[in-house]
């Protein structure tokens, strides 16, 4: 597979996850049956995706992805990202987010990502990984 073709992947799968009136199942199409993810340090599995994905939902009104840097190499890629979290209640969150991806097949296998709380309360830094 190309790097432009794993941009492409990494793109589709943050309007995908960020789309909030799609089905939070759909973001799985995106990863391995056996993906992993490495949150701040904390694990999570493709039910814990899934899980994830349904707690932002309920938690937020809307989430905005804005990809500043995107590297692309063999079955890898980098992404530095900004997250913007509007809370039901209105209240903002800026999260800026370093992520490593690997591809296997076409699909993601594995995201390892640090985040970072630009504007925010503290509560925020859970976000990331929010079940």
């Amino acid at each position: 597979m190309s790097s432009t073709h794993h941009e492409q992947i990494i793109r589709e799968m943050f309007t995908t996850f960020t789309d909030f009136g799609s089905t939070p199942d759909k973001l799985l199409d995106f990863m391995t049956p056996d993906y992993r993810q490495f949150v701040d340090g904390r694990e999570m599995t493709l039910d814990d995706l899934r899980v994830h994905t349904h707690a932002l939902r309920n938690a937020l009104g809307a989430l905005e992805i804005d990809i500043q840097h995107v590297v692309c190499e063999d079955d890898k890629a980098a992404t530095v990202h900004v997250a913007r979290a509007t809370r039901r209640s209105g209240e903002q969150s800026l999260i800026k987010v370093i992520a490593f991806y690997q591809f296997r097949e076409g699909r993601i296998c594995l995201v390892d990502e640090l985040t970072h709380v630009l504007e925010g309360s503290g509560s925020d830094r859970a976000l990331g990984a929010l079940q």
